[in-house]
Parts: C-alpha cells; structure tokens; sequence
C-alpha cells in the first residue's frame, strides 16, 4: 500500500460482521471504503455519514447479479481511481433445507450470492488490482475471502494472480454473534441435525459467540496489511500468524 489511503471494497456490509469490518477499516485502518448490500439499514447510513463522502461510498445492489459488481468497481475508481483491495463477505443462509428437499430453482439465488457473487466482483476488480510494474515492483492488491466454500477459488486465485501483485486469503471466521446465527437456532430445529443444533444453541448459551469486532479485526487488517507469504491459505481468524496484524 501507498501513503494514500486504501481503496476498499467491501460486500455485505449492512450488518453484522460485514459493518463491523467497515467500521475498523475506516477508525482503524483509515481506509476509503465501498461498500454493495442490497439494503441500507440505519446503522451504515450512520457510519456513511460520521466518515462522509470522502471515506465511504455506499452502492446498494444485489451481490448475485453481475452488472451490480461491476457498477460498485466502476463508481470506485470514478471516486477514487484506484483500488488496493477486495473483502468478500455477504452471504446468505437461505434457503433453510436439505438439499433433497429444496426445489433447485430456491438453490440457485443461494448459489450465486454465496460462490458466484466472488467471480462476478473479482472479474471487474482485478485489472485495478493488478500491481506489477515494469521493473517488477510495485503494492500488492488484496482478497479477503470471509465465508465458507471459497477455499478452492482464494488457492486458483493467489496461484494465477501471484505474479500480477494479488494475493489472497480466505478466512474462517468462527461462530460469530450475528443474525445469522439467530436464524440457525431458530429455523435449524428439524433441519439440522441433533448434534450440530445443540453446538450451535450451546455456544449461545455458554457466551461464546464471538463479538463481529474480533474476528472483524483481522479481516480488515488482512486487507489492508495482509502478508505476502500466507496468500492461498484457508486461516483461522485466530491463527496465531495473524495476530500481529490486528
């Protein structure tokens, strides 16, 4: 990263883990940051406009749709011209079934919001990235991946992408103390089985759901400050690698 204030994007920052990274990225890090949810609730409407224009950009859209990824990189660089990193986060628990009995057609939105949406930001974003200069200097773009199923896509892309200036990450977050995990205990019941239920509804219980600020802190580090020599690996928010960064 320059002296300049990193340019981030962030998905589903509208709540939860996703607001709290956008809030340490900017009092942390004092990044520059676009955020694209499909919803702007109070809450990041208060932390637009505590930071202001200068700092954030909020792109309402729909992660899922290709033409809503490449609006958020285009209004980026309009506002900014530049981009110095990604923090893929938005995801979704719908549809709550098992897979014999959800119709495909109530898979396919699911699909795309938690493994496509990845595909339709990176392809825009990358060319912005992208940071090897002639002499073969130069900063490195950054990916954080920050939900399940994008192990395999953050190992293709820090092998691609290496010697263009990416690299990548992709985060397990842990059991974090989100509506999400209130939809797991309430609508998981009959779903899910017994024992991953009683993992679940014991956490709760037991405290130890994790505040969206701990691991928060360490994907929004990873973004701006990631290190090289980790880019490609599947990290636990508490690998004891990254506890310098935060």
């Amino acid at each position: 990263m320059s002296s300049l204030r990193p340019v981030i994007i962030l998905t589903g920052a509208s709540r939860g883990l996703g607001l709290a990274v956008l809030r340490l990225l900017l009092s942390t890090h004092g990044a520059r940051v676009a955020t694209l949810s499909r919803s702007y609730p109070a809450e990041l409407k208060a932390v637009s406009e505590e930071f202001g224009e200068d700092r954030v950009l909020v792109v309402q859209g729909d992660v899922g749709k290709p033409e809503d990824n490449e609006a958020v990189v285009r209004r980026t660089m309009d506002r900014w011209g530049r981009l110095d990193g990604l923090v893929m986060n938005a995801g979704s628990l719908d549809p709550v079934g098992k897979l014999a009995d959800v119709p495909i057609a109530q898979l396919i939105p699911s699909v795309q919001i938690n493994l496509l949406s990845a595909l339709y930001l990176l392809q825009p974003a990358l060319p912005h990235l992208r940071r090897k200069s002639a002499d073969g200097q130069g900063g490195l773009g950054r990916v954080v991946m920050a939900k399940a199923g994008m192990n395999s896509l953050c190992r293709t892309l820090a092998a691609e992408e290496a010697e263009e200036g990416v690299i990548t990450w992709s985060v397990r977050p842990g059991l974090v103390d989100t509506s999400m995990q209130e939809a797991i205990r309430t609508r998981g019941p009959g779903i899910m089985s017994d024992k991953d239920m009683v993992k679940f509804q014991n956490a709760f219980e037991n405290g130890e759901l994790l505040a969206p600020e701990v691991p928060g802190a360490v994907i929004a580090a990873l973004a701006v400050a990631g290190p090289k020599e980790l880019s490609g690996e599947y990290l636990n928010w508490a690998d004891e690698r990254l506890q310098n960064l935060s």
